[in-house]
């Protein structure tokens, strides 16, 4: 099954500043996991392995421009303030301006539970569209795309004022100096089909268990595992 490019797909070229030349890459990119289930038998596959190389080429990006805009900083700075920038919230926000959400293919039930609005879902479309323009256009062109959404992001973090996830919070509270800790995250199990997965990740403190939380990402189960571990903490 082919689908078509319309005239909502190029707004969306338009709002990213790129023109694929193979408008099947974007099409794919907008190809959410449960649409592609339901369509196995047309051959349609999903957006997840863009998904992973995109998540690759925008880690890259955004840690270089952090490395170059801030050249005294320690490896540990880097990549907490890299990690402001690449989160799902962020992403997810960029995912909004450009309206990406009422483009995504979804399956039904995705659909009617409101899969157009779910972070987790808008990041990662985030992820497979950089990846597509690095596909499409090479790697220039992807780097342009991605600093043209997230430079007002990094300018945030770089500046101080882009506020820090949960799971930031909880690793920078671990490393006080009086009171060091050793924090990490374990997924602890997967539930339900791989179109519908849902992950529970624990948060490890100094090689023990210390709470749980799922979510229908990793990085989403991540990041409430990591407020409740905060909630505690503070308890």
């Amino acid at each position: 099954m082919v689908r078509e490019y319309k005239g909502q797909h190029q707004k969306l070229e338009e709002k990213l500043g790129y023109t694929f030349k193979d408008k099947q890459y974007l099409l794919l990119a907008l190809t959410h996991s449960t649409y592609a289930y339901e369509h196995r038998r047309d051959g349609v596959v999903s957006n997840q392995r863009l998904e992973f190389l995109g998540d690759a080429i925008l880690d890259f990006v955004i840690g270089e421009e952090i490395y170059r805009r801030r050249t005294h900083w320690d490896e540990g700075k880097l990549s907490k303030t890299r990690a402001l920038v690449v989160c799902e919230k962020t992403l997810a926000k960029v995912a909004d301006t450009l309206s990406v959400g009422n483009l995504l293919a979804l399956g039904k039930g995705e659909e009617c539970t409101g899969g157009r609005e779910k972070i987790s879902t808008l990041a990662d479309t985030m992820e497979s569209l950089f990846a597509a323009v690095y596909l499409d256009g090479g790697f220039d062109q992807a780097k342009t795309v991605i600093l043209s959404c997230l430079t007002p992001y990094v300018e945030q973090a770089v500046s101080g004022k882009l506020i820090f996830d949960y799971k930031s919070k909880l690793l920078e509270k671990a490393q006080t100096k009086n009171d060091p800790h050793e924090v990490s995250f374990k997924v602890i199990e997967e539930i339900g089909p791989v179109h519908d997965c849902v992950f529970v990740v624990a948060v490890m403190l100094d090689g023990a268990e210390y709470v749980r939380a799922q979510g229908k990402s990793k990085k989403e189960a991540e990041q409430e595992a990591s407020r409740i571990a905060l909630e505690k903490w503070k308890q």
